[in-house]
């Protein structure tokens, strides 16, 4: 399963600066204001909060590369350690989740630059207008081409972008500090009592784990990224503590510059559109105006350029795997070593979820319920893969089951059809290839049933129990025996039976 390439490499640095560039996307430009809002002083336990989710499953993902170093490995992962079938629930919502975050990297750019110009042809009170789409889709054009020419052009652009991602968030915190820190703004509980719970909503409700989502990239590139064995893990780990300080620093510096009198109901009555630049301009930086403006476009852009990338190798290791149809991958390009055809189709897919969405707020939580589903599969990969790791992978698993209660029910319910439908047009396929329906059945019912369950009943023990005997029995031997029993590649059911 190890795909080798006579194509050069990205190096440990550029592998960081990928992940590190997709994390440091929309997320920043508006999260430092919604944290304050759901977590009030408890904003910065948030921040760390998100980190440490992150990372474990991150570690978890690359145990699995260790083995495995693939293409598109974040989406192939349950694939590889069960089969196709089992992991196609994982592979859609991590590819879906991925994808989708493209589109609101677009759009935040659209929204940003529209509030600080204060242009309404853009976007009005009900989303992004006719105008607005069109100026997305452009800018939704240039990931393209961006990703168009290979890893190599990518890792060059992304490493320059990377520089400007990083030095804009430092500079604003420093200006930020600067130009006004006023302490009374965290003797603000009075007004609305926070607690460590409020963290753990904001977790979700701020798009904190939407803001870290960017640490898979290098997991995604695996194949094409030097010692994966290494150098993924090392990525991960320093691009998650790099990312969680600056966010960190930046929230410290935003609640500590925002003018006292605003505060007079509490943080979750502050209400800017644009955040940093509103406050900017109150405080009367107009240099950082104009930076945050240029940085409205940076940002976004390299998560979502890099984002694209990833996703289209997601749907090539789809294709690869059964998930997705053969005719939807081609060869690799032999001079730039990529899909271009996944790469077209998934930019094609994107567009449409962009022009039928109405602001960056709107995507962000359902994305991140996306995101989370996808997660579960690093632990259970891991634990299928390499025994020895089940104690380990439990506990992230039951994590994750754990922050899936704080997702709105109605969401959540939503994923959950959008899974069933799915699963249902992919049964009914591989019907038609004469596999057999119970078969099919034991390796597709398990996860969505642990699903069901925890919607139905969101109490934390029943939550964490369930979680807990699920993740023993989807990694048990027995398991892992009867679905690597039935592969899907060109395997009749019926035939070993």
């Amino acid at each position: 399963m190890i795909e080798k390439t006579n194509h050069k490499k990205i190096s440990l640095l550029s592998a960081t600066a990928l992940s590190a560039t997709a994390m440091v996307g929309s997320g920043w430009l508006f999260s430092a204001q919604l944290n304050a809002q759901l977590a009030g002083n408890y904003s910065f336990l948030a921040w760390f909060l998100a980190a440490l989710l992150v990372m474990p499953v991150g570690l978890c993902l690359a145990q699995v590369v260790s083995v495995f170093p693939v293409r598109g490995a974040t989406t192939r992962s349950s694939a590889l350690s069960h089969n196709s079938i089992f992991g196609m629930p994982f592979a859609f919502a991590n590819w879906f989740g991925i994808m989708v975050c493209v589109a609101t990297e677009a759009q935040a750019t659209t929204q940003y630059l529209s509030a600080a110009l204060k242009n309404t042809d853009l976007m009005n009170d009900h989303g992004l207008t006719i105008y607005g789409k069109l100026f997305a889709l452009g800018i939704l054009f240039l990931y393209l081409i961006v990703n168009f020419y290979g890893i190599k052009l990518l890792a060059k652009v992304n490493n320059i972008v990377t520089a400007l991602k990083i030095f804009t968030p430092i500079f604003t915190i420093v200006l930020f500090l600067i130009a006004r820190f006023d302490t009374s703004n965290f003797q603000l509980d009075s007004h609305y009592v926070y607690t460590a719970g409020s963290a753990l909503g904001a977790i979700v409700g701020a798009g904190l784990i939407y803001s870290f989502n960017g640490f898979q990239l290098a997991v995604a590139f695996a194949s094409e990224i030097e010692k994966p064995k290494r150098n993924v893990p090392l990525s991960i780990v320093l691009s998650i503590v790099i990312v969680m300080f600056v966010y960190m620093a930046l929230q410290l510096a935003f609640m500590g510059a925002v003018p006292h009198e605003m505060l007079q109901a509490g943080w979750s009555s502050l209400n800017f559109h644009s955040p940093l630049l509103n406050l900017a301009i109150l405080l009367g930086l107009h240099f950082l105006v104009i930076l945050l403006m240029a940085d409205s476009v940076i940002s976004p852009s390299g998560t979502g350029y890099a984002y694209l990338g990833g996703s289209a190798r997601m749907f090539y290791a789809m294709a690869a795997e059964g998930q997705m149809p053969q005719w939807s991958i081609g060869k690799l390009n032999p001079i730039y070593n990529l899909c271009r055809r996944s790469l077209l189709i998934n930019w094609v897919m994107i567009a449409v979820v962009l022009w039928n969405a109405e602001s960056w707020s709107s995507l962000m939580v359902v994305v991140t319920g996306y995101n989370l589903l996808g997660y579960m599969a690093a632990p259970i990969s891991m634990g299928a893969i390499k025994p020895k790791t089940r104690v380990y992978g439990v506990i992230v698993f039951v994590i994750l089951g754990l922050i899936m209660t704080t997702l709105p029910k109605h969401d959540l319910f939503m994923m959950i059809i959008s899974l069933v439908v799915l699963m249902v047009i992919y049964g009914g396929v591989q019907l038609t290839k004469k596999n057999n329906f119970l078969i099919l059945l034991g390796l597709i019912t398990p996860f969505m049933g642990y699903l069901a369950m925890i919607y139905v009943y969101q109490n934390l023990i029943y939550v964490g129990v369930v979680s807990f005997l699920f993740y023993l029995f989807i990694t048990s031997v027995r398991f892992i025996q009867f679905c690597k029993k039935y592969k899907t590649e060109g395997l009749s059911f019926e035939d070993e039976l």
